[in-house]
């Protein structure tokens, strides 16, 4: 060996994981070292620094670790963390060309006329909303079902699991704009209050109602009121609360300042009109309207608006934006799934998909899941959901 083990270490400090990894086989001697420095969590911070995209980090994080924000990771130099960044990352980017195998759930329903309305996840846990009023909880792997299951006593129209150190809360938005907090290790009901529309990120939860949108969790109760510009969509990305107006405003309002704090981005809105909004991180909002086209905003552009039937032969009723992915659920059954570079500029006349053909009914929800290494699509139809992995 032609230098000391100490200089040898330096030198693989200047080297991305990957290379090591290949590096190991050289000789015990540098097995030995760069397996040591593998075990620590800078190399693998520098790694997914220089490849992923850090306005993706916060996606990523929330579904590694629902309860706990990538900037505390960040101070720990975790190394398990940015290794399962890293390889989620990985994930995202091969997705349409992994293998897969799907697993189909009946939930059990005992109403002739219930059908699931919603569904979500975080970490291990899936809540299905039904037409009915209940709430039903499964677990992966084992997608056992609870004992117990919810009553909010109607119509759910969008559940949301919302997370902190110790707490699962199930928070549940009925047709009739009645808002349930439900623990969910104990069911039981924990607070009500009114909403049209909700989401959660990390231990916030953000409640939109005409112009008002009204935050809790972490903080202190807070409340915002913009005028009186409708909200039609709201969206979350930590501590920041994302939604788009009836005006065509998107805005991008941090909790520590006041409203007048926000980025306002005004937008044209669609020249027809639109079923329903969606708002996903950290910038892109999707919509779907009443012809079935698809809508797609990236903030600060316009909105391009697409008829997909020509060339996927469905409609989309769900949709999913996850990283670089898109992930479209038809009113055929059948799910397409897109690597996307650029959202503002998609030609799905020029890309590829990866097409899923799971079920002959609408697809209700798409969520992704990652448990143990193992990585899901959830897609929800009106009476079973399919977990779909990726080999």
């Amino acid at each position: 060996m032609i230098f000391p083990l100490e200089v040898w270490e330096n030198i693989f400090l200047y080297s991305d994981p990957l290379t090591l990894i290949n590096m190991r086989i050289t000789c015990k001697c540098w097995k030995n070292i760069i397996d040591r420095i593998l075990q620590q969590g800078t190399p693998w911070y520098k790694l997914c620094k220089n490849e992923i995209p850090e306005n993706l980090w916060s996606t990523f994080c929330e579904t590694l670790n629902s309860k706990k924000f990538y900037t505390d990771f960040h101070e720990e130099r975790d190394t398990k963390f940015w290794i399962a960044m890293y390889k989620l990352w990985i994930k995202c980017k091969n997705m349409i060309k992994c293998d897969t195998r799907s697993k189909c759930v009946n939930v059990p329903i005992n109403i002739p006329l219930e059908y699931i309305t919603c569904i979500d996840t975080s970490e291990n846990l899936i809540a299905i909303g039904t037409s009915e009023g209940f709430i039903y909880f499964y677990n992966i792997p084992n997608l056992q079902i609870t004992e117990f299951i919810v009553d909010h006593m109607e119509y759910v129209q969008s559940v949301r699991i919302l997370r902190d150190e110790t707490n699962i809360i199930c928070v549940a938005c009925s047709i009739n704009n009645h808002i349930s907090f439900w623990d969910v290790n104990t069911l039981k009901l924990i607070n009500r209050t009114r909403g049209k529309l909700i989401c959660t990120s990390y231990s916030y939860c953000y409640i939109a109602m005409r112009n008002i949108i009204s935050i809790e969790g972490a903080i202190p109760r807070r409340v915002y009121e913009f005028d009186t510009d409708n909200v039609l969509a709201v969206g979350a990305n930590y501590d920041r609360v994302l939604f788009y107006t009836e005006r065509g405003y998107f805005v991008n309002l941090s909790l520590v300042g006041n409203k007048n704090d926000g980025i306002y981005t005004r937008t044209r809105p669609p020249n027809m009109r639109v079923r329903q909004y969606h708002i996903f991180k950290p910038n892109i909002i999707t919509c779907i309207t009443e012809y079935g086209y698809l809508g797609c905003l990236v903030q600060g552009q316009k909105w391009r608006i697409y008829n997909i039937f020509s060339t996927l032969h469905g409609t989309p009723t769900a949709i999913l934006v996850y990283g670089h992915i898109l992930i479209l659920g038809l009113d055929s059954g059948n799910v397409h799934i897109f690597y996307i570079n650029d959202f503002g500029k998609i030609n799905f006349n020029n890309i590829t998909s990866k097409k899923l053909c799971l079920d002959s009914s609408a697809v209700i929800s798409l969520n992704i899941m990652v448990n143990a290494e193992e990585y899901y699509l959830i897609v929800g139809y009106s009476k079973r959901l399919h977990c779909v992995k990726f080999m």
